[in-house]
């Protein structure tokens, strides 16, 4: 029974009462009444009370319950609008139904601008395919989902939001879908950050020995699919330590980046340079048809890097010890290839510097011979 209901059953059982009562003591005060008259009017009268008391009470119970819901419901929607997540509503074509303060604040859109938008006008092109795709799934069979989605801000910028959705039906079909979302942008530049410092070299920026395992495996991997080549070049500036006794660490470091810097603007763009400790780098050199490539590119490589460098306001010149192992030719192993890298690099340096050597390995009584290149 509705409010409006009870509230008038509870009127118009007090009238009855009044009523009743106002006949009783009419009755009274004319001596008009009589045993017969209280027999008639006793019952009519309590019935009458109980009818109203109960009516009443029910009344007040259910404007007591309703005041209680109003206020749940207050709590609720406060709850949802001053959410630190960022909450939506929309209907099943993505057009926007509501928005919470986080979501306005976040990406920079007015509750009215918001209201006249179309969820897929503001999700990057990057999103657009795979969000396309999970929302026509959410609807057609599975009613929820994750999402990982990239959202274009009013002032253009893209941020990320990881959060779930889910389908709400009315009548057996589906009505509404509400999501809820958190702002990962400054988690995955965290991520970003942790992944640079594990395998990124922190002051040349190239990849360090970690990395540098893996894009091997990739190399030899492509070579052995495409029967080509793999070059692994050894690099090491020669007398290095002099520039840092001479002139400084930060000289010396300031050196490296410039040498890093040459070094990825020689190489091609599916070559790899990493720096592996100290003045040592490493090349790996992908796509090589035969062994005689090899020597055009180490040779670009050794001109630049022996050009004068300018640090503050010397003028440095310095030159490089270069060893070349090759993959299959010299072996197929990655640290046996390297190790063949590193002493055919020490041959260079044993024979003066400024030069390239590459490693051949022929097994006579367990005798390795270095041929200088």
């Amino acid at each position: 029974m509705h409010s409006a209901s009870r509230l008038f059953l509870s009127i118009l059982s007090c009238l009855a009462i009044i009523t009743t009562f106002i006949g009783y003591f009419t009755l009274l005060i004319n001596n008009q009444l009589s045993i017969e008259s209280s027999y008639l009017f006793m019952p009519a009268g309590l019935t009458s009370a109980a009818l109203a008391s109960l009516y009443l009470a029910l009344y007040l119970r259910t404007n007591a319950s309703s005041r209680s819901e109003d206020k749940d419901h207050q709590l609720m929607s406060e709850l949802i609008t001053q959410a630190d997540d960022l909450i939506q509503v929309l209907d099943t074509k993505g057009n926007i139904l509501f928005v919470n303060n986080s979501w306005v604040k976040t990406l920079g859109y007015s509750q009215n601008e918001a209201s006249r938008m179309n969820i897929f006008d503001i999700i990057s092109d990057e999103s657009m395919s795979v969000c396309q795709s999970r929302f026509e799934d959410m609807l057609n069979n599975r009613g929820k989902g994750c999402f990982e989605v990239l959202y274009k801000t009013l002032d253009g910028r893209e941020i990320a939001l990881e959060g779930n959705c889910c389908v709400s039906y009315k009548n057996g079909k589906p009505h509404m879908i509400r999501g809820i979302f958190r702002d990962i942008s400054e988690r995955q530049e965290q991520d970003k950050k942790i992944i640079k410092m594990a395998y990124f070299d922190m002051l040349t920026n190239l990849p360090n020995r970690y990395l540098l395992n893996d894009r091997l495996s990739q190399a030899m991997h492509q070579a052995r699919r495409y029967h080509q080549l793999a070059g692994l070049v050894y690099i090491d500036i020669d007398k290095f330590k002099e520039v840092n006794d001479n002139y400084g660490h930060k000289t010396g470091d300031i050196l490296l980046q410039k040498c890093a810097r040459r070094l990825k603007d020689c190489l091609r763009e599916n070559d790899t340079v990493s720096r592996i400790g100290g003045d040592e780098f490493l090349l790996i050199l992908t796509g090589i048809k035969s062994r005689e490539d090899i020597p055009k590119i180490v040779e670009k490589v050794r001109v630049s890097l022996a050009a004068p460098y300018i640090i503050n306001n010397l003028r440095l010149s310095s030159s490089v010890s270069m060893g070349t192992a090759i993959y299959p030719l010299n072996g197929v192993d990655q640290e046996a290839l390297l190790n063949q890298a590193d002493e055919a690099m020490y041959l260079a340096k044993d024979s003066g510097g400024n030069r390239h050597c590459f490693y051949d390995e022929k097994i006579n009584h367990s005798t390795k011979i270095l041929r200088l290149a």
